[in-house]
C-alpha cells in the first residue's frame, strides 16, 4: 500500500521540531568492548543472566490512542487488547562500539510455541506479534527512522521518513535484525553500523530520541511501550549515549574513514570504466570534470599508504573533514554532471 505523502511531510516536520517531554524515559549507553553478535551470543551473555544494563519500564498503550491507529495505514498492529490480561514482560539491552549500535531485545511468553506453530496460517496471531522501533539520531532537525519487527517470522521492515539524500540513507542498505525463539520466549538482535549515521555517530556522546512499542494481540495484552505513541516523537524516551574515551574515539573515527575510503576507491574505479568508455559514457566529460575529483580525492588519502587502519591521531584529525566526500561521491559525481551539462547548455548565451 502507497503511504500518502502529505501525512509523511508532517510526520517528518514533527521529529524536527517536537519539544522533548517533560517525564521522557532515559537510557544509558556505553561504549564496550566484546559486546555480544547475535541472539545467541546475547540471551547467554553474563548482562542478560544478571540483568546488567536491562531496561523493563514498559507501560500499557493507552486503548485511545491505539484505537487512534486505524488511521495510519502504514501497518497492521495488534492495537489494544478486548480481554486485557497482565503484559508478558519486555526489556531491552543497548551498547555501542567503533562498529556501531547494539540493541537487545527480549520477550517474555509462555506461549510461544503455539505462535510459531502456527505460523503456517497467514491469519493466525503470530503475524501480528510484532515490535515497533523508532529512533532519531538528535533532538531536533533530524527525520527519525522506523523499523517493523515480527519476531515470529524473523522478518523486519524498513520505513524512511526523509528522501534519500547526502544527509540521509535507508537503514536497509546495513542494519541487521535478527530474532530467534527462546525457552520462555522470543530474542531480538538489532545492529546498526556507524556507517549508515555517520554524521551522527557519537564521538563527543550525546543523547538520541528513541522508542520500542510491543504489540501483544496473542496473549491478549495489547500493546506496551517503552517512550510515548507511535510518530509521536515528543513522548520517545531519550538514550545517553556516554562519551567515549579519547582511544575508543580515534578507533570509530578510524572505522568511517576506512570505510569511507575504501567505498571511494571502489567506486570512483567504476566510475572511471564508465565514464571514460567512449561509446557507453561521455570522456570530455570525464577529463574536464570527473578526472580532476577522483585525483583530488585520491591523493588526500594517499598519505595512509593504502592502510588507513594506521592512520595517526593527527592523521585522522586531517582526515576527518573529507569523510563526507569520500562517503558521498556518488551524489558528488551527479552534482560535477549537473554542473557539466548545464555549461553546454548555456555556453556562448
Amino acid at each position: 500500500m502507497k503511504i500518502p505523502l502529505i501525512p509523511c511531510i508532517l510526520w517528518v516536520a514533527a521529529a524536527l521540531v517536537t519539544p522533548l517531554h517533560a517525564e521522557s524515559k532515559t537510557y544509558s549507553c556505553k561504549f564496550e568492548q566484546d559486546i555480544p553478535i547475535g541472539v545467541s551470543a546475547w540471551s547467554q551473555s553474563e548482562r542478560v543472566r544478571k540483568g546488567i544494563g536491562k531496561e523493563n519500564r514498559f507501560g500499557p498503550y493507552e486503548k485511545g490512542n491505539a484505537a487512534e491507529l486505524a488511521n495510519d495505514a502504514l501497518l497492521e498492529r495488534g492495537g489494544e487488547a478486548q480481554e486485557k490480561s497482565e503484559p508478558r514482560e519486555t526489556a531491552f539491552w543497548q551498547a555501542y562500539d567503533e562498529k556501531g549500535w547494539y540493541l537487545y531485545i527480549e520477550s517474555k511468553e509462555p506461549l510461544v510455541k503455539d505462535l510459531l506453530n502456527q505460523l503456517i496460517d497467514s491469519r493466525s496471531q503470530g503475524h501480528k506479534e510484532s515490535y515497533e522501533l523508532f529512533f532519531a539520531p538528535g533532538l531536533k532537525e533530524v527525520p527519525y527512522y522506523q523499523v517493523y519487527i515480527n519476531p515470529y517470522r524473523d522478518k523486519a521492515t524498513y520505513y524512511d521518513w526523509a528522501m534519500p539524500n547526502p544527509d540521509y540513507r535507508s537503514l536497509k542498505n546495513g542494519a541487521r535484525v535478527e530474532s530467534l525463539p527462546l525457552e520462555t520466549g522470543v530474542g531480538t538482535f538489532v545492529f546498526i553500523p556507524w556507517e549508515l549515521l555517520y554524521e551522527r555517530a557519537p564521538l563527543d556522546g550525546g543523547e538520541w530520541r528513541f522508542t520500542l512499542i510491543r504489540w501483544m494481540p496473542f496473549s491478549k495484552s495489547g500493546g506496551v511501550t517503552w517512550g510515548g505513541r507511535v510518530h509521536e516523537t515528543g513522548q520517545f524516551g531519550i538514550v545517553r549515549f556516554e562519551k567515549p574515551a579519547p582511544a575508543q574515539r580515534e578507533a570509530l573515527q578510524r572505522r568511517l574513514l576506512q570505510y569511507a575510503w575504501f567505498k571511494f576507491q571502489a567506486l570512483s574505479d567504476q566510475l572511471r570504466e564508465f565514464w571514460s568508455d567512449p561509446f557507453i559514457g561521455d570522456p570530455q566529460f570525464y577529463e574536464k570534470s570527473l578526472a580532476p575529483e577522483i585525483a583530488r580525492l585520491t591523493a588526500a588519502g594517499e598519505q595512509w599508504a593504502g592502510d588507513p587502519a594506521k592512520l595517526t591521531p593527527g592523521q585522522i584529525k586531517e582526515a576527518m573533514p573529507r569523510l563526507k566526500d569520500w562517503m558521498e561521491f556518488d551524489y558528488k559525481t551527479a552534482d560535477l554532471r549537473r554542473d557539466y551539462l548545464r555549461q553546454l547548455r548555456f555556453a556562448g548565451r
